[in-house]
């Protein structure tokens, strides 16, 4: 910066005609602060593995050597839980997006393959239970936590792998960036060039300074931007590029991981205290789950295919052990001694609408087969009539609102006379098997 000096009195004599003595350069790191120290350190480690930094790094007052990063992430990952309220609810997109990033990504630190997938869900699930116990936080009619239902109907979108990062020796004009918060690959790159636009001095006028047009430097960053989401992880898969110097603390996928098809694995091997919570708020990962099957169907392009295809053998046994395991939690609620009747019934309008949604994605006669097993189960573990009767209804209730549920219903003398499902089921015998 410069302006014209005014007169001085006396005057002033200048060295070497006005020469410029010192430059200053002004380096923007983050406009925004965690004001937490669990979700700095989170952060903060996160991004190590996202950019090419230069170990020891320094979060907060501590020094973190390579060898040493995997240990400290885990335990910032069991540590956010710890993180006061406020700032927790004001990060919780980036928190979560980052915990699911982490949960299908498996990392390569110091040459060895680090997995994340369990400390990330159990994480999720500690954080879905502290916002849904907390007073300050709103709730719907449903006793669902605002926040949460927000963010899957919202926010949340399939977590995209990690590009590759430049190779070591490799030219980089990015700033040390262990303070960006923003939560995106795209910050490190719009940083640097704002960082270029905005090379000032405050005494020498004659410095070059690389100045654009704002119309320009905006749709440069705004084009940054958008390359950034188009770069899929699918397209990481099928680049080809893997090669990463091992010597690179840098994410390599070490195989395909499908998110629904990890979530569905983590709910089914959870054990304890995670297994009691992750279905007395199931709607919350039925909803993830949901959500994330559609958006891969629609990433994969397999809206046209046979439903039987569009998911594995695997997973689709895991949905199988998933229901199964709620429609026991819910036996087991109205059997105890003190009855939980309301947390039943939560749970029980929960999977109705799971099977709902399944209706419209999966094979429907594999989805007509749960709701058969639903009802089997529940009538050999329920002696009260009443009771029986009533949990029944309500989940029919829901399942008969869909859409298709009346033609999947009708009954039709031969397969000719059947109308065609708009979306091809190869199932669909099963389910007049299954109620005639």
């Amino acid at each position: 910066l410069h302006s014209k000096v005014p007169l001085q009195n006396p005057p002033i004599k200048w060295a070497e005609g006005h020469k410029g003595v010192f430059n200053i350069e002004v380096q923007a790191v983050s406009s925004v602060h965690t004001q937490d120290n669990h979700l700095e350190k989170f952060f903060t480690l996160c991004h190590s593995l996202e950019s090419q930094v230069t170990f020891p790094i320094r979060v907060l007052d501590q020094k973190i050597s390579e060898m040493a990063l995997e240990h400290e992430l885990k335990l910032s990952i069991i540590c956010l839980n710890s993180s006061r309220l406020e700032p927790l609810v004001l990060f919780l997109h980036l928190v979560l997006d980052k915990l699911f990033q982490l949960s299908v990504q498996p990392m390569v630190i110091a040459g060895q393959t680090a997995n994340f997938s369990q400390f990330a869900f159990e994480s999720v699930v500690a954080i879905a239970n502290s916002l849904h116990n907390s007073k300050d936080l709103s709730k719907d009619q449903h006793g669902r936590n605002c926040l949460l239902a927000s963010y899957v109907h919202y926010v949340f979108r399939l977590p995209e792998l990690q590009r590759d990062v430049p190779k070591s020796g490799a030219p980089t004009a990015l700033p040390d960036p262990r303070y960006h918060t923003y939560g995106r690959t795209s910050a490190a790159a719009v940083s640097s060039k704002l960082l270029q636009a905005r090379v000032m001095s405050s005494s020498n006028p004659d410095l070059a300074g690389t100045h654009s047009a704002a119309d320009e430097e905006v749709k440069n960053i705004m084009s940054s931007k958008i390359t950034d989401r188009n770069c899929s992880r699918m397209s990481y898969y099928c680049s080809g590029n893997s090669d990463v110097p091992s010597s690179t603390t840098a994410p390599r996928p070490a195989s395909k991981k499908h998110f629904h098809e990890e979530l569905a694995l983590q709910m089914v091997v959870s054990t304890g205290m995670v297994r009691e919570t992750v279905f007395k708020y199931a709607w919350f990962f039925f909803e993830l789950l949901v959500k994330s099957m559609a958006q891969h169907v629609h990433n994969m392009d397999k809206r046209d295919s046979f439903r039987r295809t569009r998911f594995s053998d695997r997973f689709m046994d895991d949905i199988t052990t998933i229901v199964n395991v709620v429609t026991s939690e819910i036996a087991a609620l109205l059997v105890k001694p003190q009855k939980e009747n309301e947390q039943a019934e939560k749970m029980n309008i929960s999977l109705a609408f799971f099977l709902y949604d399944l209706l419209s994605l999966m094979d429907r006669g594999f989805v007509f087969n749960l709701i058969r097993h639903y009802c089997n189960q529940l009538s050999a573990k329920l002696n009260n009539l009443p009771t029986l009767i009533s949990m029944r209804l309500e989940f029919l209730r829901i399942l008969c609102s869909h859409e298709h549920y009346l033609n999947l219903n009708l009954f039709f003398m031969n397969a000719d006379t059947a109308p065609t499902s708009p979306c091809p089921s190869i199932s669909s015998q099963v389910i007049k098997e299954l109620f005639n």
